[in-house]
């Protein structure tokens, strides 16, 4: 299960927290694979000291010439377009996301962790190597309207925030130097760096309640019947 996935079925009632558990457990939508062009310009671009703008702007101009291909799949090109619309919403809100003066670097790929049953992949696209000073939370905080906004979106991001803790808690080597004011999730949509939450413990302690709820109905999650229509096998798939 992956840590999205975790953190909406965390957040939901009986019935939408059903078809999360049925499409994780069939789901044939790879999100990451999907997006990975414009993953991979935002890795280049916030791990490069200098910020240059031309690698995101040409990983936007190959997109847009993909996505104007006549013989493309209305799945594919909506696709490409809205990895143009994060890269363009990325742009617009870099400074709200107060990630230009981290010093980022990518980070590796993790082993699942196993959480009462459940092995739940968390995947970070960066690590911030170690600091004097925090960053201050309230450098990018926006206005009060704003802030209103995407409670859904946020509390998704508070939960991400305690698995990557936890996920970084289980890693030996960096245990000793983790700060939590330094695990955050930036929502390119909301223009927003999430934290950690004020009931951050009490989260974590949510998360294993979580993973023992879905490892006792995943035996019990059936396929329904629009799952059998199988797309092509390249639906799913952007070159």
């Amino acid at each position: 299960m992956t840590a999205v996935a975790l953190a909406e079925f965390l957040i939901l009632k009986a019935d939408p927290q059903a078809t999360v558990l049925h499409n994780s457990r069939y789901s044939q939508t790879n999100i990451r694979a999907a997006y990975a062009q414009a993953r991979a310009g935002f890795r280049a671009y916030n791990t490069d000291p200098l910020r240059r703008v031309a690698g995101l702007n040409k990983v936007k101009e190959n997109l847009l010439r993909k996505a104007a291909d006549v013989d493309l799949k209305p799945r594919q090109r909506t696709i490409l377009q809205n990895s143009v619309e994060l890269i363009d919403l990325f742009q617009i809100r870099e400074n709200a996301l107060g990630l230009r003066a981290l010093p980022l670097t990518k980070a590796r790929t993790f082993a699942p962790l196993m959480i009462a049953g459940v092995e739940l992949s968390v995947q970070p696209d960066f690590m911030v190597e170690p600091v004097t000073k925090a960053p201050d939370p309230d450098a990018c905080r926006l206005d009060a309207t704003k802030q209103q906004r995407g409670d859904h979106r946020r509390e998704m991001g508070r939960y991400l925030v305690a698995m990557l803790e936890v996920l970084l808690a289980a890693q030996p080597e960096m245990r000793a130097r983790l700060d939590r004011d330094l695990i955050f999730v930036s929502d390119i949509r909301l223009g927003e760096r999430i934290g950690a939450g004020g009931d951050h413990t009490s989260r974590i302690r949510d998360i294993e309640a979580a993973c023992q709820q879905v490892a006792a109905l995943w035996d019990g999650v059936k396929p329904r019947p629009a799952i059998m229509l199988k797309p092509d096998a390249d639906d799913d798939l952007v070159g």
